[in-house]
């Protein structure tokens, strides 16, 4: 099956027109130019499967464990795919590195371009031609051999409206409420989405100026966030896969909205809530929950790939991050970190991916 499912993905990317052939920013340890238009068809629904894929930190973190060794898991999980973001510090030389242990293993890197500049105190003008350029330059320089960029991490939720702010339609949110759900176009806070909206811009218009034939994934955070693709639409950025984050419960009504606009989906982040902050066990359940209902998903909503959240647990970090990982990650002799097994949710899902 392994076989296959890097047959199917060169099968997509040749579909698109290219060449054939999940994080934040903060390094270890803790302490507008016009574009051309796109041009890029989505990628063909020829998979009997969806392709799975694995999250990982290799520019930012993961001390102690080599990326040769992250890849080699990445291969053995049955993943094809290892999705990455890029710290601020990060060249194109260091993806080049990277992305040349990938290829020698048939894993395909999904890289993570986010904005190069604070979407919170820089104007939009800045923002939108930092991020073209930003991209442009890596798309550019992996012309023909990166076949999807994901563009953006959540970004959304920085323009989510708060309580007592002024809604686009002129209605003040309620003072008594919660931060909005995100399921409405309303539930952004107009002068933050417009920052939103100009880095989602200069990032796609960059991709396509680097690489026209590259395919350029970008969506939300999940939890219900839906409204921030009828907002995208509207201000005419260009996406070819529809970006969605899955640790919640049944998200099929999210995937009925998210296929009304014609793009393929992708799930580039999932897991059990918490990873195994309630046991190992539970994780493991919750991954094999998931992954059936995303094969149900295919079909019906044209999902087509699922990354789960994450390869490795990060315990230097605090909170449920130190426990998302698919594999253990501790302290040797020397004090020094390395992965020392698999939990059940790794195990569960390599049998469930060579199963098919």
């Amino acid at each position: 099956m392994k076989v296959l499912r890097a047959a199917v993905f060169a099968a997509m990317i040749c579909f698109s027109g290219a060449a054939c052939g999940g994080g934040g920013d903060s390094s270890f340890p803790p302490a507008a130019a016009a574009a051309p238009p796109s041009g890029t068809a989505a990628p063909a629904e020829t998979s009997a499967d969806l392709l799975w894929g694995a999250n990982g930190h290799p520019f930012t973190a993961h001390p102690g464990i080599s990326w040769e060794q992250q890849l080699d898991l990445v291969k053995e999980l049955g993943a094809s795919q290892y999705r990455v973001n890029l710290g601020g510090a990060t060249t194109t030389g260091d993806l080049e590195r990277l992305l040349d242990l990938a290829e020698a293993r048939g894993v395909q890197l999904l890289p993570v371009l986010s904005p190069p500049v604070s979407i919170e105190t820089e104007t939009e003008a800045v923002i939108r031609q930092s991020s073209f350029d930003y991209a442009k330059r890596f798309a550019e320089a992996f012309r023909g051999r990166m076949p999807v960029w994901e563009l953006g991490n959540e970004l959304e939720v920085y323009a989510i409206i708060l309580p007592c702010e002024m809604q686009d339609d002129g209605v003040q949110y309620s003072c008594a409420w919660g931060p909005g759900t995100g399921v409405s176009p309303m539930d952004y806070y107009g002068p933050r989405w417009a920052k939103v909206s100009a880095a989602l811009k200069g990032l796609s218009e960059g991709v396509m100026a680097g690489d026209p034939g590259a395919l350029k994934a970008m969506g939300t955070a999940g939890w219900g966030h839906t409204g921030a693709f009828d907002r995208m639409k509207t201000d005419g950025i260009v996406w070819d896969i529809s970006v969605w984050h899955d640790y919640d419960g049944d998200n099929a009504w999210a995937m009925e909205k998210l296929a009304a606009f014609g793009k393929p989906i992708w799930i580039t982040e999932f897991n059990h809530p918490g990873g195994s902050t309630d046991g190992e066990a539970a994780q493991a359940a919750g991954v094999q929950q998931r992954i059936a209902k995303y094969r149900g998903f295919r079909e019906r909503y044209n999902v087509q790939a699922a990354h789960i959240y994450e390869l490795l647990d990060e315990p230097y970090w605090a909170g449920f991050e130190s426990v998302m990982g698919l594999y253990r990650v501790g302290q040797d002799a020397s004090g020094q970190w390395a992965a020392t097994g698999p939990k059940p949710a790794f195990t569960t899902m390599q049998d469930l991916i060579d199963a098919d």
